[in-house]
């Protein structure tokens, strides 16, 4: 079993924190290999919004050299973390600049056939609030991705170090953390088995009358073609 982590920040904080009592727990059951990537500096470049990825092909990208080795990561994995902490309400700026660039695998765009059984966690914390929308943030582009279930976890840890969070705070973060990586863990397992969402099943059905309608030659129409999605293959 292999898992990603994906943190949007390099400062080992509460989040890192949190994502490593989901390590520990699921670590239990079986050698799960997990491969870290962390940004920015896994990801130093912010969208320059030349759209080259949605109208020409994501090799178009002037960051592709980035791009790939991520999205192959993705692709390869049974689950996905995604960890970042509330800036200014929100995801960090580089976990939105990656965000940024993974929309063309998006279900209006050109979603990845095997991005469809993936499992997603994501996590955020703050010192104060901002931890709903973060989540809200990284859970949407998982969805939009297809993945078949996506857990989430957020607290607020009312300080800035997590070394300066108290004891009995981090006792009510980990029981939490370790029930929720114990349903994570087995949608892993069972991820080939696990039905797709109705919400992305409607999505994708919405997605296919839409793009069946654009103009032939357009590259999303010609992904769904290739992909068979326009006739009886379905991969929700």
């Amino acid at each position: 079993m292999k898992v990603v982590i994906i943190y949007g920040n390099g400062r080992k904080g509460s989040t890192y924190n949190c994502v490593q009592i989901i390590k520990r727990t699921i670590g239990q059951y079986e050698d799960v290999k997990f491969e870290e990537i962390w940004l920015p500096k896994d990801f130093p470049e912010l969208c320059c919004g030349c759209f080259n990825c949605i109208l020409k092909g994501e090799l178009f990208c002037p960051h592709s050299e980035y791009v790939y080795p991520i999205v192959n990561s993705i692709i390869e994995a049974d689950g996905i973390i995604m960890a970042s902490p509330a800036y200014g309400l929100d995801v960090s700026g580089a976990m939105k600049t990656l965000i940024d660039h993974l929309c063309f695998m998006w279900m209006p765009h050109r979603p990845h056939n095997e991005v469809f059984s993936k499992i997603g966690f994501v996590v955020s914390t703050a010192a104060g609030s901002g931890m709903k929308r973060t989540n809200k943030t990284m859970k949407l582009a998982l969805n939009y991705m297809g993945f078949k279930r996506v857990y989430d976890f957020g607290s607020a840890v009312a300080a800035s170090r997590w070394e300066d969070v108290k004891g009995s705070k981090k006792l009510i973060i980990e029981k939490k953390l370790i029930k929720k990586s114990h349903k994570y863990y087995q949608s892993l397992v069972d991820r080939k088995k696990l039905k797709s969402r109705l919400s992305t099943r409607l999505t994708f059905i919405v997605m296919r009358k839409m793009i069946s309608g654009y103009q032939d030659g357009n590259i999303d129409k010609e992904y769904w073609k290739s992909m068979g999605w326009f006739d009886n293959i379905k991969p929700v």
